[in-house]
């Protein structure tokens, strides 16, 4: 409860930037293809669009907070998502959601970035890691949100759908508005290269860019593979995607109360080790049972990872470069998730199947586990804060 009664704005921050921003989505798209809005490739690039902004909200965010100060960039920023969600209300096809969906990508990365650094920089140590599987779990209730309202929504009209995501980002907005006051930790400026990272710090931000690639697959084409691919239907695709949003919803939080328990560092190989072997799943089993175990463990992992990369960057980096530092984590998250996107984007265009995905996706959880693990032994002998 105490980790809860600090970081529930970040919880509703991660909800709003992520959770409804960038996976709801997800169960949107064979709606918006059954409708003719979109062809499946166009709504594929769309998704590819959003983790392009991502990418440049990442590195805007932190230049963004410096300036102006993480409280107000928070608040501007929940605007936008508001704003950006509200826009694909009208169904003007790809080009007209193109601009949006790339905005609310802009938007999530800005909330990935900057509501944890504000939230954690004045916690006690010890609960670093409850507190930010807290913050990440707002992920997962995006999710679970998003699984209920898209398809009861989007049955009525994809309008409907889009609007109620947009009164679900208001109602957060609304709800954190006053918690961002201040600047939050103070930013350093004039720094010619920014943040200062160590090897072990760097390899952390590695490993999370490894992750931003395993798992697309689920990120985008779940609901889809299960609906149209396996010929299930979106009652069974929504379904599916309901537990992968349960699983996020409580995977950051345990994930955070295994680190402070067994340590961040392994903490993390770990929680790559599992997430390797849930996102292989659909390659190699299709059956119901197995399908569910892949939609809540690797649901449970997505931010599980991201909670544990951030608090593992704090035993990293001095306080005063905290913004920075997972600033540019969470860029190198961007730039090798939204190359990722267009190429698995582009190889289903190709081959019109989804199943090699989940075989490569596995493949970059797997090499993320290493990476991981080459930073735990380094900071082991190295155990500096720079």
């Amino acid at each position: 409860m105490r980790a809860w009664r600090h970081a529930w704005p970040g919880f509703l921050a991660t909800l709003d930037g992520v959770g409804l921003c960038r996976f709801a989505y997800t169960p949107l798209i064979p709606f918006m293809i059954t409708a003719g809005v979109v062809s499946a490739s166009a709504a594929a690039y769309l998704g590819a669009a959003n983790l392009a902004g991502y990418l440049v909200g990442a590195a805007v965010a932190a230049p963004l907070a410096a300036r102006i100060g993480i409280g107000l960039a928070l608040r501007l920023n929940f605007v936008l998502t508001v704003v950006a969600l509200l826009l694909c209300v009208w169904p003007g096809g790809f080009w007209w959601y193109f601009p949006w969906r790339f905005l609310a990508g802009g938007a999530g990365a800005v909330a990935m970035v900057l509501a944890p650094s504000f939230i954690l920089a004045d916690i006690d140590p010890r609960l670093r890691g409850r507190s930010g599987g807290v913050i990440y779990g707002g992920v997962g209730a995006g999710i679970a949100l998003s699984s209920l309202l898209v398809p009861l929504l989007a049955a009525v009209d994809l309008a409907w759908a889009w609007a109620g995501l947009a009164l679900a980002a208001l109602l957060a907005t609304a709800a954190t508005w006053r918690r961002w006051r201040g600047s939050g930790p103070v930013l350093r400026r004039g720094r010619r290269h920014g943040a200062r990272l160590s090897l072990p710090a760097w390899l952390i931000a590695l490993a999370f860019g490894m992750d931003g690639i395993g798992f697309i697959p689920h990120m985008l084409f779940w609901v889809d593979f299960i609906a149209r691919a396996l010929g299930r239907g979106t009652a069974a695709g929504s379904a599916q995607w309901l537990l992968f949003g349960l699983g996020a919803v409580f995977g950051p939080t345990l994930a955070g109360a295994i680190g402070d328990r067994i340590g961040l560092g392994r903490a993390l190989i770990l929680a790559f080790v599992v997430k390797a072997a849930a996102v292989a799943l659909p390659a190699v089993a299709l059956s119901t049972p197995w399908l569910a175990l892949s939609s809540l463990l690797a649901g449970a992992f997505t931010p599980g990872i991201a909670a544990l990369s951030a608090a593992a960057m704090t035993e990293r980096v001095a306080p005063a470069d905290q913004t920075r530092a997972w600033g540019l984590a969470t860029l190198v998250f961007g730039i090798f998730q939204a190359g990722g996107a267009y190429g698995m984007s582009y190889v289903y265009t190709v081959l019109g199947t989804y199943l090699p995905l989940y075989a490569a996706g596995a493949l970059f959880e797997a090499l993320g586990a290493v990476i991981a693990y080459g930073a735990l032994r380094l900071g082991a002998r190295d155990p500096r804060r720079l």
